[in-house]
């Protein structure tokens, strides 16, 4: 999956042991500096006691912090917080210590906000040493972040396993370009840069990449790349979450030898139960046409690989879950091990035994015979079966033909789906006049599905040149 950091940034906050994720709708985040200035206190304290103790779900929580150092706004040996019960709200554990940037409600309260650069104190090194420096940090220009080692572990989920020392960063400045490396806190810092438009390019590790990048501090959005934009007497910087450069790559074959697409895969830790696991561990990769796929980002390991991990049978997947080689007892599966920056090629999975399905192909139209390309084809089953996925779906193609693979013997109906909604495409009377029919029984709807005459399907054998068509003529696309 490509990562655009040109558009809003999903940030992760790692809060002591306690993980909590909250997606921030802005582009890069607050600096030192700007949390600084934005905060009405700023402390390093003990988390004492929690009310509730263990927060589960969305609910408020009222925390009793210890104050071991104040930087900004507050004097006293206590502290309250009273965090709203939302998923932008932080919550804290008894017993941890934490970095706090702390603002007051308007019930005059204490609050720590989401989205902004309050942390567990031992993840909050690079804001300590501006801290620490102030007020004479506050009056230079500064460059910093951090650059640290995460892997998504069975047991734990994302989490840190060092920090990286020792590790050479380059700043890219406009006319000039400077070196520097983290400490042993994988803390990259550098002051009086001029100020200007920079980039921030590590060194990274054999056997690593980055994971994720977090810029933070202004930003200018250039032709060519996002950059740092540092101001006067201001900071700016860029955090790196590297991950070991795994990779698993393979391919499903039916029981007759042919390559199977749309079969998904998932890696399954070989020495961890299934009752230690944790619940957001997910490994996976589905195959493409030619029947390849790939898995990526795990940590070194041993490993199981699963084709079909629930077991339901489908028409993409017509087979019980089915383990590397071609086995579907898991004790009898082959373990493969894996180790720091290694690529293992060649898993191929060899399905034993399978049902029968059939194809349906045929063109999607639109009402003046011109091709609908990469709209909805969906089959929908008259009856279920248990642990079965009777339905099936897929886009046609640029020409607008499809092709669905459902179980042998399914029977239900075959039909085109579109979904219009106001200036979809330009000057289309007749997709105005739909909506506008529709809306009649919907007046809050802002776009709608619309549907081809249905085919019934028997399910007995193959099925060509079954032809489904809109209920409306082509009209030109949309201009962006």
């Amino acid at each position: 999956m490509k990562r655009l950091f040109y558009a809003i940034l999903f940030v992760l906050y790692i809060i002591g042991k306690q993980s909590y994720a909250c997606t921030c709708g802005f582009i890069g985040g607050p600096s030192p500096s700007e949390a600084f200035s934005s905060a009405d206190a700023i402390i390093v304290g003990f988390v004492k006691k929690t009310d509730p103790e263990i927060n589960k779900g969305y609910v408020p929580q009222i925390a009793y912090v210890q104050v071991e150092k104040s930087y900004k706004g507050y004097e006293e040996a206590e502290i309250i917080f009273h965090q709203p019960g939302h998923s932008c709200s932080p919550t804290f554990r008894a017993g941890e210590r934490y970095l706090f940037y702390v603002n007051r409600t308007k019930q005059n309260q204490w609050e720590v906000y989401g989205c902004g650069r309050s942390r567990a104190f031992s993840d909050g090194s690079d804001d300590l040493m501006y801290l620490n420096a102030l007020p004479e940090s506050a009056r230079r220009t500064r460059i910093s972040g951090t650059i640290r080692h995460y892997e998504e572990l069975p047991q734990k989920g994302l989490s840190l396993v060092d920090n990286v020392s020792g590790i050479k960063v380059k700043v890219i400045g406009e006319k000039k370009s400077w070196e520097l490396y983290t400490d042993e806190n994988g803390v990259y810092e550098m002051y009086d840069l001029p100020p200007g438009k920079y980039t921030i390019e590590p060194e990274i590790p054999a056997g690593m990449k980055i994971r994720f990048r977090h810029m933070f501090g202004l930003l200018d959005f250039g032709e060519k790349n996002l950059r740092l934009d540092l101001r006067a007497n201001a900071c700016a910087g860029s955090n790196f979450t590297l991950s070991a450069n795994n990779l698993i790559r393979g391919k499903v074959f039916g029981e007759n030898g042919q390559a199977m697409p749309d079969v998904c895969l998932e890696l399954v830790p070989a020495d961890v139960p299934d009752d230690k696991m944790n619940s957001h561990f997910r490994i996976s990769g589905c195959t493409q046409r030619g029947g390849n796929f790939e898995l990526k980002e795990m940590p070194p390991g041993k490993y199981l690989v699963v084709a079909n991990k629930d077991g339901k049978l489908s028409g993409s997947e017509p087979f019980p879950a089915t383990y590397y080689p071609g086995v579907f007892e898991k004790k009898n599966a082959t373990i493969i091990t894996i180790g720091q920056g290694e690529s293992l090629d060649n898993v191929d999975i060899y399905i034993p035994a399978q049902l029968e399905t059939i194809t349906i192909q045929g063109v999607l139209t639109y009402a003046d015979g011109r091709p609908a390309a990469r709209e909805a084809v969906e089959f929908k089953a008259s009856e279920g079966i248990q642990n079965r996925d009777l339905d099936a779906s897929n886009l046609s193609d640029d020409q607008g033909r499809f092709s669905l693979t459902v179980l042998k013997g399914a029977k239900g109906r075959l039909y085109g789906s579109i979904y219009l909604y106001e200036d979809r495409f330009l000057n289309c009377p007749s997709a105005e006049k739909l909506i506008s029919e529709k809306r009649k029984s919907d007046p809050k709807g802002n776009g709608f599905d619309f549907e081809t005459a249905s085919v019934e399907i028997d399910g007995g054998n193959d099925l060509k040149n079954i032809k489904l068509s809109f209920p409306l003529p082509f009209c030109e696309g949309r201009k962006e």
